[in-house]
Parts: structure tokens; sequence; C-alpha cells
């Protein structure tokens, strides 16, 4: 076990909890309880089902320290199948908060306070007046997705000297503070055993080495590290994510929620 990785912390989150509660989706949790590893379940609010919210708060109940519940936007844009957007884009401040709105009062009505008010994007696509309305409606943290290659390094530290949202039309991530201008913390993933989709529950996935070059090259500039999953994608290759998360606990990685991270 290598102790210069005590200090760097790996979470898990996994998109797309919604309608169906299927084989996948509980594997893939009960492998991370039997390892004792936390997981954050992110919830599209419009599309989860009884079956699917009532067999979350029961496993919330049951393990409390390890499985999280969060927000994966409103209804994963059901409605333009073929536009993979959600938020961002040309959409203003009004219509993007009422949907969210709209979905944070379906997680308080199902979840309680089951729930953590953290707010993931589908597709990961947002902009600037989608970051106002998650501020407004009080979510503590936003999770998106952060690269560490030389120029994306260098585009987020200028634009967080300069105290930006974009550098030249790029956004600016920052990962693991607090948002400028906001009061949520910006929490991103830069891990994902996925190489390639495939199909609608199919993708061929990187290898074990790829994937924890991955996460090595993210410890060098980052002491949080997330990791994100799509549960149905990983039926078929359940045995590679279980080697995966043997080998971050051999390598030392602790973990964690989250909410625990932000506090």
């Amino acid at each position: 076990m290598s102790k210069k990785n005590a200090s760097t912390c790996v979470f898990f989150r996994n998109d797309d909890v919604r309608h169906s509660l299927d084989q996948s989706l509980i594997d893939l949790t009960m492998l991370c309880v039997e390892h004792k590893i936390p997981i954050s379940h992110a919830v599209e609010p419009a599309n989860v089902t009884p079956e699917v919210s009532e067999w979350l708060i029961g496993m919330r109940k049951q393990f409390p320290e390890l499985i999280e519940i969060i927000q994966h936007g409103y209804n994963h844009n059901h409605e333009n199948p073929d536009q993979k957007m959600e938020f961002g884009g040309n959409r203003g401040f009004q219509e993007q908060y009422d949907d969210i709105k709209k979905g944070r009062e379906i997680m308080d009505r199902i979840f309680g306070d089951l729930w953590d008010p953290i707010f993931t994007f589908p597709y990961g696509t947002f902009n600037e007046q989608t970051l106002k309305a998650i501020d407004q409606l009080d979510y503590i943290a936003i999770s998106s997705h952060i690269k560490f290659t030389f120029k994306v390094r260098l585009k987020n530290y200028i634009g967080k000297l300069l105290r930006k949202e974009t550098l030249f039309g790029k956004k600016i991530n920052y990962h693991p503070g607090i948002r400028y201008g906001y009061q949520f913390r910006e929490i991103s993933v830069s891990a994902n055993p996925i190489k390639k989709y495939t199909g609608p529950s199919t993708a061929d996935h990187f290898s074990l080495e790829d994937i924890m070059n991955q996460i090595k090259v993210a410890s060098l500039h980052s002491n949080i590290i997330g990791v994100l999953f799509h549960h149905r994608f990983h039926a078929d290759n359940l045995s590679l994510i279980a080697d995966f998360i043997e080998a971050l606990k051999d390598k030392g990685y602790s973990f964690s929620t989250i909410r625990k991270m932000i506090k």
C-alpha cells in the first residue's frame, strides 16, 4: 500500500439513475458496499420510478455512509432525444431555473433529507445562466468534468486568476474549490472506464492499466479524483470494475462521498 496516496481521495459518481431497477444498478452498488466504498447515485428527478426510488431509500438507510443520492438534471432532455444537451446552449436563466427547481422539488418530495443538493449535468452541458440558477436554488456543489492536459491546466489556472467563467470560449473549471462569484463548490470527475459507447447500453472499456493511468495523471494535479460510472454500460464488465477497486485500494487511495469532501 502506498502511503503517498492516502491523502488523495477518490469518489465514484454513477449517472442516469432513473426508470429501471436493473441488475447492473444493483450489482455496481453492492460491489461498492462489499468493498465499503461510497458511491454517489445521480438521479434524474422527472424519470425516476417508485421502484428505483424505494430501493435507493432502502439502501441509503441501510448504508448511510456508503450511499449518496444527488441530482442529475431534470429529465435528461427526453423531449429532444437527438439533442445531447439539457442545460446550457442558448437556454436562458428563467427556463433553466424553472426546470432545475422542479427537479429539486421532486427530489425533496421523494427523498426528503436523504439526498444531498449536488447537481450534475446531463451530457456535461451548462452556461452561466445555469450556474446562476443553481446558485439561487442553494445547491452546495456541482459535479462536472475536468481534464489535466497541459493546455487545460494552463487555461484553468489563468481563468481562475482572472476570475473568469470562460477563457477563449472555453469553460473554466474551479475543481475542487468554490466557483468564483457563487456559493457552491465544483467537484469534478476526471476518470472514466468507458472508452467508447457502442449502443444504448453497451460500450467498449479501457483496460485496467489505462484506467489506473487516468487516476495516476489526475493525482499529479489534484488530491480529489472523481470516477464516472454509468451502471447499465458496465453490466458485462463488472469484473473489470472490481479489479479497478482492488487496484485503488492497493495503491492506498482513500474514498469519500462528495458531501463529506465538501465538509
